[in-house]
Formats: C-alpha cells, structure tokens, sequence
C-alpha cells in the first residue's frame, strides 16, 4: 500500500527531531520510523497496532537480533511496549507520551554535570592564579569565522567595569546569556544599543541594572573595558584584545542619539 506524502514529511521532521534530540541511537530511531511506516501501511484500528520483531526488523532492514536488541532498548524508555507470550508483539506507547520523561533523563544529566563543573571551576581557581591580564596583556587583533557564542563569551568574562553592546536584536545564546549574567553579578555596568526589543523585556533588563536604548548601529560589536571586543558581521568579524579602537567613542555618540525607553 502507498504511503501518503504528508506522512513521509511528517516523518522526516520526526526523524530530524529525534537525531538532534541526542537520545537515539540510529537504530533505535529506525525501529521507531519501521513501526510508524507499518501502522500506515497497514490501515488497522489502532488497538491493532502490533507487529512481530520479524515485520519490524523487515521494515527497518535489519537482522532480527538488532530489532530485539533495540526494541527492548526503547521499551526501557518508555517509547514501546510490548505483550508477553509465546508470539510477542510490540507497538509505540499510546498510553502516555514519553517525551516529558525522557526529557527528565537529560535534565537529571545537566544537574550532574552541573554539579561537576562546579567542582571543576573551584578547583581550577585553586590551581590557577585566575585574574591577569588576557593574553598577558599582548595586543591580539584578528578576523574569524563562526564559533561567535565562545569568544563573546570569553570577551565578557573579561569584564571588570564595563560592556558596551550594539546589536541588531538582543541575545538569545545562552552561552552568551550566562556570559552576560555572570558580568552582572560582577557589578559590571552594561549598556545596550537595540534595533528590536519585545516591551516585555525592557523591565527584565532595568531590573537586573541593565540600560538599553532602542537605535541602529553597524557593525554589531560587544566592547569590554574598552579595549577587548568582537564585532559580529553574519557569523564573522574582528575579535580584539588590549587593543585601543574607535568603538567606545563611536558607541557614546550613537548613545545620545538613540531612544530612552
């Protein structure tokens, strides 16, 4: 029977999500997508949705040890179920949805790395003599090409009194958002030109001691201290360290111009 070309895209989508998901090996993702190919080839009630370990590891092209092998890997998290008698048969989970559990799993993983990295950082401050100079105070200067989040996020680390950031909308990275908290917590006074801002966030930002004031400016450029900073040109630009530039003055101009809000 044909499959339906707005299931194939659908499932495409699906296949997509569930790689990125992290949490599927490939196999188990082509046992999945086998199951949902067979209960559209089929036109069955639902409550007869179950197929052998042999139709599945048919449908997924795989030998039928593999199909049981990770069958029995998905029943474990609770994305298939099966009945046990003599002619088992399996099927996907329909009695509850199991992506808020598995979800769980990943969250209990980040708390453990959390704890980790805490333990790391404390560790390293006790090693490592944390505080000098970047670069031991070398001038660098140099254009790059993608990896953006990291280096302004090493940018901001930097800061001691201040961070001057133009942009076309604000952050959404976290690994730039938790940059930028952490400067807070330092005290560090921090200063936003915007083209875009959602009203819902201008007392976020108040509130946490950030100014922000809606105008245009070109290029987008994180400044630290006035002498580290990275421009942001589609994915690419400059990044600088100890460095006398233009930016803090052309920055304090664009400032008095722009809009109080």
């Amino acid at each position: 029977m044909k499959i339906e070309e707005g299931f194939i895209t659908t499932i495409t989508e699906f296949s997509k999500l569930l790689k990125e998901a992290g949490q599927f090996v490939d196999l188990e993702i082509k046992i999945i997508l086998a199951i949902l190919a067979l209960e559209n080839k089929h036109r069955i009630p639902i409550s007869q949705f179950q197929f052998t370990a042999d139709q599945i590891a048919k449908e997924s092209d795989m030998s039928v040890t593999n199909a049981y092998k990770y069958l029995y890997s998905l029943q474990k998290k609770g994305f298939v179920e099966s009945r046990e008698d003599k002619n088992k048969l399996f099927w996907l989970a329909r009695s509850s949805n199991p992506f808020p559990r598995i979800f769980s799993l990943v969250t209990k993983e980040y708390m453990n790395k959390r704890e980790l990295f805490s333990k790391l950082e404390k560790n390293y401050d006790k090693l490592i003599k944390v505080g000098e100079k970047a670069f031991s105070g070398q001038k660098t200067y140099e254009e790059y090409t993608g990896d953006f989040s990291m280096r302004a996020a090493y940018i901001l680390d930097l800061a001691k009194d201040e961070v001057l950031i133009t942009t076309q909308k604000l952050f959404d990275d976290v690994i730039v958002l938790e940059a930028v908290k952490r400067a807070i917590e330092r005290n560090v006074k921090i200063k936003i030109i915007t083209q875009e801002l959602h009203a819902e966030m201008i007392d976020k930002l108040n509130k946490i001691g950030i100014e922000i004031r809606l105008g245009r400016s070109y290029p987008y450029v994180i400044l630290v201290d006035g002498m580290h900073g990275i421009t942001d040109e589609a994915g690419k630009g400059t990044w600088f360290l100890n460095c006398k530039t233009h930016y803090k003055e052309k920055f304090e101009e664009l400032w008095d111009k722009s809009d109080i809000i």
